[in-house]
């Protein structure tokens, strides 16, 4: 269940992401998400005492303080009863804002299932990113997170690093992600949209995007040196021009193949005619 508690990004100055432009980071009053709440029970009536998972969404939840989380999901189970998850998407600033106490103390409250902002695990690309905070930084919460018992699922951007630096961006990619262990492995592809900066770069020369053979390359690689055998690796985004997914164990060498039989035979020209990243 999508429950809206914030409007727009606290950050909002990602260099790929023009999402939020001129939306102003506003938390919802109590009043505006127990409207939500109310329209959500009257709708599934009975069904509603069902729900055992809600999503908090709005750009970036996390960002509200521990405290007000806390009542945020009193009045949620106020109104469904039976929640036993709440999750959200929870960039690495916001996870440092909280202190030990705080995570526990959600953690215990049912949050859980966080959504990370990875990206990818070089320390130059994530500043011209400008993502707000290093691998060091990404390394020591998600660690936090692992220590507390809260699950993560961890996002990374194919082609973050630019032309010619795939194989570079995917081994560091994939030695990070074994240190944080995640639940959950999520891929899509860096893409410049129009009214970004980063399509300002490429229009500049600044940042010269990787092909799609390279793009490709590097999840594979990636893929190749993960050492996460019950982690599931979902690459299946409208970014993505491969889709593939399955628990790394049991899949990888399946997946492998279908990355290996692109590369092999994409057509990169025809590609770039039929493919457009730019539109959803």
């Amino acid at each position: 269940m999508l429950l809206p508690v914030t409007e727009g990004c606290s950050h909002n100055a990602c260099r790929f992401c023009s999402m939020y432009h001129g939306v102003k980071f506003r938390i919802l009053s109590d009043e505006e998400i127990s409207a939500w709440l109310e329209e959500i029970r009257e709708a599934y009536g009975y069904f509603s005492e069902k729900i055992r998972r809600v999503y908090l969404v709005g750009a970036d939840p996390f960002a509200i303080s521990a405290k007000r989380l806390e009542k945020i999901i009193a009045l949620t189970k106020n109104f469904l009863p039976n929640i036993e998850v709440v999750t959200m998407y929870a960039a690495v600033r916001n996870i440092m804002s909280k202190t030990d106490a705080n995570l526990i103390r959600l953690r215990d409250l049912g949050v859980n299932d966080l959504y990370v902002g990875v990206e990818c695990g070089l320390d130059d690309v994530l500043k011209f990113l400008n993502k707000g905070n290093t691998v060091a930084d990404i390394r020591a919460q998600c660690g936090r997170l692992n220590d507390f018992g809260i699950r993560h699922m961890d996002m990374l951007m194919l082609g973050t690093a630019g032309k010619g630096r795939g194989v570079e961006c995917g081994i560091a990619s994939a030695q990070l992600v074994n240190e944080l262990k995640p639940d959950t492995i999520l891929i899509n592809t860096m893409t410049a949209f129009p009214e970004t900066k980063l399509a300002d770069d490429v229009k500049s020369g600044k940042f010269v995007p990787a092909g799609e053979k390279e793009i490709l390359t590097e999840e594979k690689i990636f893929l190749e040196n993960l050492d996460l055998p019950e982690t599931y690796f979902w690459a299946a985004h409208a970014m993505d021009s491969v889709r593939i997914a399955g628990v790394i164990g049991e899949s990888r060498e399946k997946m492998l193949q279908t990355l290996q039989h692109a590369i092999d035979t994409i057509d990169e020209e025809h590609f770039a005619k039929t493919f457009r990243r730019e539109h959803i």
